[in-house]
């Protein structure tokens, strides 16, 4: 393969240390190799102190082979159908504006396939932690082209895996670009860097993501274990030097976040370090992480609960189902309302479908 531009002969692999207890990499149970069973130095100082393997951050990190392979070959490994919307080689783009940009689109920009540790739920673990590298400067290209000649996109989250975990130089040259698109109104970066290694949050870092002017940074955060004094430090620069809004995204899982007292806690926080939940998710049905799974009665409980006593700052999130075969995020009501498998819903385009089963 020839080398990347980009990338110095010494530096064609992410320089971040990931080693797992054995300094190497463990492949993970999913289909097609993906998500890796590795966790940076600060996450497994923290899975020790919070009950170990089968603790809240442990059942995030760490791979169980049983209940991952239990139901593969049952259930689609891409629920979302995003292969079936990616335009180009690392642009989903689902959410399609008009040509006339009366209606604006927003696109998912993959830069990388790798993470600084791996979540057992992740909804892309089919490729996430494979031995796809991040994209090449052409292919990098090739997404800005199709920015520019869309010009109805105006904005663009950057994801991945974990895009401030791609090499340097490629995350500098991504933003760079993307910094250049004038139609382009909002850049979201979406990271779970600052949980999973915050010590790799360099100065190079920051210097990248101040080439774009008022970004967004979406941090996933599930647990309030997870706001280390590290974290936060991080969560302040992105704040203070990028001049980022920052705003967390999380996901309901059994065993981590699956009652009222830990979400209380984990909202009260990010809203008193000044980060605005934003998206609380119901876990994607992806076959390796449908343990992680709770009955949506009890999810629409505590949301309900936790919307009638949390601070107005603190109450900011959607609860958010993204509704399998791709019809996009529905932002499910609350307040003692009772799911109706018989109800149809209408999704991002005005299109009316059956209820999905939940």
């Amino acid at each position: 393969m020839k080398p990347d531009p980009l990338l110095s002969n010494d530096s064609q692999e992410d320089k971040l240390n990931f080693p797992d207890d054995e300094g190497k990499v463990k492949k993970a149970y999913s289909q097609n190799k993906g998500l890796p069973n590795i966790a940076s130095p600060h996450l497994q100082k923290l899975i020790n102190e919070t009950g170990g393997p089968s603790g809240p951050i442990g059942l995030q990190f760490i791979a169980n082979k049983d209940l991952e392979d239990k139901e593969l070959g049952f259930i689609t490994n891409d629920p979302l159908i995003e292969e079936e919307h990616q335009v180009v080689p690392g642009l989903v783009y689902k959410y399609s504006g008009t040509k006339d940009g009366k209606i604006k689109g927003r696109a998912l920009f993959t830069l990388t396939f790798k993470c600084a540790s791996y979540c057992r739920f992740c909804t892309r673990g089919r490729i996430v932690g494979t031995d796809k590298p991040s994209l090449t400067t052409l292919e990098i290209n090739n997404v800005i082209k199709y920015i520019k000649s869309h010009p109805e996109i105006n904005e663009i989250i950057l994801s991945g895996g974990d895009p401030l975990a791609s090499p340097p130089p490629i995350l500098r040259y991504a933003l760079q670009e993307l910094s250049k698109i004038k139609t382009l109104d909002i850049v979201r970066i979406g990271s779970r860097l600052p949980v999973h290694n915050p010590y790799a949050v360099t100065d190079q870092t920051i210097e990248s993501i101040k080439q774009i002017k008022d970004p967004y940074i979406m941090v996933h955060i599930n647990h309030p274990a997870e706001l280390t004094d590290k974290t936060i430090e991080v969560l302040d620069r992105f704040r203070h030097e990028c001049m980022a809004t920052v705003m967390s995204q999380s996901v309901f899982l059994a065993g981590v976040n699956d009652d009222f007292d830990t979400l209380y806690e984990l909202f009260n926080k990010l809203a008193k370090i000044r980060v605005r939940p934003y998206y609380l998710f119901r876990c994607d049905p992806v076959p390796w992480a449908k343990h992680f799974t709770i009955p949506f009665e009890k999810e629409i409980e505590i949301v309900s609960k936790l919307k009638s006593v949390l601070s107005g700052t603190a109450a900011t999130f959607k609860y958010i189902v993204d509704v399998p075969e791709g019809f996009g995020k529905l932002e499910v009501p609350i307040n003692n309302w009772k799911w109706d498998p018989k109800a149809p819903y209408r999704d991002f385009k005005g299109q009316t479908h059956a209820s999905p089963a939940l």
